[in-house]
């Protein structure tokens, strides 16, 4: 989280003015009239003194990662510009110099050395929703007075010129340095979360708040600082980064309109290192018993061979499934409750899934045309890919696509029915199946969620896979560039990765996870997505970066299901 996050989240997601008015420790969950979010990171700055951070290290020093860290930075100084039109120079999306963007943005200028600090120092922050129902926010950050100095005169400058309003010292410092800058202009560029800022320096932390009104995020960070020393909520531990985290108040609070059901579980992670790898542990707490039992695995062993570049499994789908309401309209009886997919090593384009279904062959004869409905017209317009029924099994196949042949089919087996869907016709190898990951799978109690991959191998085949998938969609490449080339140089340095979901109590489920930078390969991908994005950090390339859609193939009507004749 940083100062620019901050204010794009706010300006860029809000509602009208209508509504203004080694081992590693378990993170502990927050009770739920506590913040709606904290987070700590201790900053690369101890990061990199920690011998346990060595291989993560390997990466974060690449030259690749440095430019794309470079370049991520300046994106989000300008993003509170960029994103809200306030200022036209930085405002241009079809621009990728944003170090130049950024020498024509003196506001940008100014909050760009604070979010190095952010990356660099130990800082914590929270949000908190208690008095009106709209976000206060609290940062605490560990600065030298140099440092110091510059928060202080750089962050008030900024909302001065965004706002016309001036500082003022700050009534409740004590016998701190502090101000506070309340902006009463209701023309104001800014959201409700930012119009009452405050910032006080006492010992080696500097304090910051951006509420609507009166701040109790602040209060309490600061009270518990002069209390206790320490910013912090709970005793510190030997982890990187920690965070709680309630996503549906959080989302609720700055109106991104995502609208997460109720039983939404807070989260909350830790990340630290053990010198080979990172090392990521974290719980979902759910407000009420999870709907499902552990049942025993139904793994389709006859279809799973090795050389595998990755396998994970899956189970507690089927009440999430059935109560989704395009399950429903099918008419076709309970929803799978597990989930297999794995990706074979010897092309990027062998990833195949298969869920376990008794009546499969019914099923598939409602999915089928569901599929296609749903589908056909939106691929229409771009003059690539139909879903139509095959001709060699009572599945659909994607035809009219490059180099992939998609297809979903039900499947009889030794291990029973399933529905299969693949991105290529299925592998036949003599090679026997991954025995040691399954009974790796096997061997562990209450397993929810289990992902064994090989990173490096699997980063390469994303690549494959996104940029003709975002061909297919009529989705802008993600251009060559620092995003790009970062994918490229990590690849080698990123070894084995492991996670394991287990529900340990009727409403608890609890993460563990050994990877090389906390993230799997299609993680990685999205990130990636994520940061080429022309409007990070709100959305997504992907989102964005739309190409124009052709007028239909036919007179301007969408072909029906089932029209145009199969490839060979």
């Amino acid at each position: 989280m940083s100062l620019s996050i901050i204010f794009t989240l706010a300006t860029g997601c809000k509602k009208s003015d209508q509504t203004e008015s080694p081992a590693v420790a378990q993170p502990k969950q927050a009770p739920q009239n506590s913040q709606a979010a904290a987070f700590h990171w201790i900053g690369m700055k101890r990061v990199a003194a920690d011998p346990n951070a060595a291989s993560f290290l390997k990466i974060w020093q690449l030259p690749e990662s440095e430019k794309l860290k470079v370049q991520t930075l300046d994106k989000l100084a300008l993003a509170p510009w960029r994103l809200s039109g306030t200022n036209t120079s930085a405002n241009s999306t079809n621009s990728t110099n944003y170090a130049a963007l950024l020498h024509e943005n003196p506001s940008a200028q100014l909050l760009r050395p604070l979010l190095d600090d952010i990356v660099q120092e130990e800082w914590y922050a929270a949000i908190k929703d208690q008095t009106d129902k709209q976000p206060q926010l609290a940062l605490a950050i560990h600065l030298d007075p140099a440092r110091a100095s510059l928060w202080e005169t750089n962050l008030a400058s900024i909302i001065e010129s965004v706002t016309g309003s001036r500082k003022a010292p700050l009534q409740s410092a004590g016998a701190d340095a502090g101000w506070e800058l309340q902006v009463t202009n209701r023309a104001s560029a800014l959201p409700p979360p930012v119009r009452h800022v405050q910032l006080l320096r006492s010992g080696e932390w500097t304090f910051v708040g951006f509420a609507p009104g009166q701040n109790s995020a602040f209060d309490d960070v600061l009270a518990r600082f002069r209390r206790d020393n320490t910013p912090l909520e709970t005793p510190a531990t030997n982890a990187w980064f920690q965070t709680s985290l309630d996503l549906r108040r959080v989302s609720n609070l700055f109106a991104w309109g995502w609208n997460l059901p109720e039983d939404w579980p807070r989260f909350s992670v830790s990340v630290t290192g053990d010198g080979k790898q990172v090392v990521t542990r974290g719980s979902l707490n759910f407000p009420k018993p999870l709907p499902f039992t552990i049942e025993p695995w139904v793994i389709p062993t006859n279809m799973i061979h090795e050389p595998l570049h990755s396998f994970t499994a899956a189970q507690g789908l089927g009440p999430w499934l059935s109560s989704w309401e395009k399950w429903k309209n099918l008419k076709i009886g309970p929803a799978p409750n597990q989930l297999f997919i794995w990706a074979q090593g010897s092309s990027p384009f062998l990833d195949y899934a298969a869920a376990p279904l008794p009546d499969a062959g019914k099923a598939m004869s409602a999915i089928g045309p569901a599929v296609m409905d749903a589908f056909n017209p939106l691929l229409s317009n771009n003059r690539m890919g139909q879903w139509e029924r095959a001709t060699n099994s009572d599945g659909i196949v994607l035809n009219r696509v490059p180099i992939i042949a998609p297809y979903i089919q039900s499947l009889s087996i030794p291990e029973g029915h399933f529905i299969f869907s693949a991105l290529s016709p299925l592998a036949v190898s003599t090679k026997g199946a991954p025995v040691r990951t399954i009974n790796d799978l096997l061997g562990q109690p209450n397993v929810v969620y289990f992902e064994r991959e090989l990173t490096g191998p699997r980063v390469e085949a994303w690549m494959y896979i996104s940029q003709l998938g975002r061909i297919i969609l009529r989705c802008e490449q993600i251009p060559e560039g620092n995003v790009s080339s970062w994918l490229k140089a990590i690849g080698p340095l990123l070894g084995p990765s492991a996670t394991t979901i287990t529900k340990t109590a009727p409403s608890t489920l609890s993460l563990a996870r050994t990877s090389y930078i906390g993230l799997s390969g299609a993680e990685i991908h999205l990130l990636a997505d994520w940061l080429a994005s022309s409007e990070f950090p709100l959305r997504l390339h992907s989102q964005v970066a739309k190409l124009p859609r052709f007028a239909s193939r036919h007179s301007g009507t969408v072909m029906a299901p089932g029209q145009g004749k199969q490839k060979p």
